[in-house]
């Protein structure tokens, strides 16, 4: 039974730690203990390792299929609005209303009232809403706290991340 990297791990700090505490044991026989054990482990983390970089590969492939798919549709659909709106304008035009076939009916129908805005200032004030946006600069916060200012409410995090090369 093949073991999981994170168990590899484990045993491979166990291992560690039970080195570090053997202080009599000579340097020859941990050194080859260790690399009977990291081995495996290094092995089990190159193949982890192969796959995330394979698997980011794939995820720019679909990246790349998504947009030319969405460059299609919008093609795609701007051209049944066009049609759409060449259509209606040719069916107005010779008054036609309606026209039937055994797939489908187009009708040309009245859409409801749209609202128009004329001159907002002349709008009573009961039809309006105040909204108030508040957005935090955060490179301006970010850029203030590495220069040294303590800014109440926020802080400065360092986190780890996998670097491939």
């Amino acid at each position: 039974m093949q073991k999981s990297l994170y168990k590899l791990a484990d045993e491979f700090l166990e291992l560690a730690q039970v080195l570090v505490n053997e202080s009599e044991m000579p340097n020859e026989i941990i050194e080859e203990i260790l690399d009977a054990h990291s081995g495996e482990f290094s092995e089990k983390a190159w193949n982890v390792a192969a796959m995330v970089l394979q698997f980011d590969a794939e995820a720019d492939m679909v990246r790349a299929a998504e947009k030319r798919m969405s460059a299609r549709r919008k093609v795609l659909e701007s051209r049944a609005d066009w049609l759409r709106d060449y259509l209606l304008v040719q069916l107005i035009r010779t008054g036609t209303n309606e026209l039937s076939s055994a797939e489908f009916v187009v009708k040309v129908c009245d859409n409801p009232p749209r609202t128009i805005i004329d001159d907002e200032d002349a709008i009573p004030d009961d039809y309006k809403e105040e909204e108030t946006v508040i957005s935090i600069k955060k490179a301006e916060l970010r850029s203030a706290m590495l220069d040294g200012e303590i800014i109440p409410g926020a802080h400065l995090e360092k986190g780890k991340r996998l670097k491939f090369s």
